[in-house]
């Protein structure tokens, strides 16, 4: 499903969509209200939502849409799409929210298909560079908002859950869990449990045996 305020933007993703062999366009959307709708009636395997530039006077956010499409659709994928792929506001609002990836509308169309096809088959689709920029990036305060879903993976990982054990807790797939934690290992450069807790210790990140974490004072 597509969700983009500008016909024409809307159309041309939808042909590129179309394309691609294995992927079909089954419904389209403008805004949140009506993609709450379509994603309760198709229940779409992935969304891909337009840029927040497109969306006009910005009723209707990604964040918003995200929230009505989870709820509408919670096994649904969801794909940003982003003004440029290092808008990290943007992409974390939209991670936080329930997103599954992003990708920048300036990207190949290869590129934008590869990620469609990723999320789909629960690949995490945001680059190591974003990642390492929104967890190490971020301040103690920012952290909770901003990046909640990845560091509740990793807390989970660093209190020796399984991948299945923390996608039941979070309500995703676990070939999803094992996605992101590998693309956060890739980002932040380490290989293994002790190194993860040594981070967390370094960035006073302290994990809590129900599966939340929280950031000293």
């Amino acid at each position: 499903m597509v969700v983009y305020a500008l016909g024409v933007a809307r159309a041309g993703t939808e042909l590129l969509i179309n394309s691609a062999d294995r992927l079909e366009v089954v419904a389209h959307a403008a805004d949140a209200d009506e993609a709450g709708r379509r994603a309760l009636g198709h229940q779409p395997d992935v969304v891909v939502i337009g840029p927040n530039q497109s969306f006009g006077d910005a009723l209707h956010t990604q964040v918003q849409i995200v929230e009505a499409v989870r709820e509408a659709s919670p096994r649904s994928k969801v794909l940003l799409m982003s003004l440029t792929g290092d808008d990290v506001a943007a992409i974390t609002e939209g991670v936080a929210a329930g997103a599954d990836g992003s990708i920048a509308i300036g990207s190949s169309a290869t590129e934008f298909l590869s990620a469609v096809v990723g999320v789909a088959e629960g690949r995490g689709q945001i680059s190591a560079d974003v990642t390492k920029r929104i967890i190490e990036g971020a301040s103690a305060r920012d952290r909770s908002a901003l990046a909640e879903r990845d560091l509740e993976i990793l807390c989970g990982v660093a209190l020796g859950y399984t991948s299945g054990e923390i996608a039941e807790h979070l309500n995703l797939s676990p070939r999803t869990i094992e996605g992101r934690r590998i693309e956060i290992y890739n980002a932040l450069e380490i290989e293994s449990r002790p190194e993860l807790v040594a981070w967390a210790v370094a960035h006073e990140i302290f994990f809590s045996p129900v599966g939340y974490y929280a950031s000293r004072d």
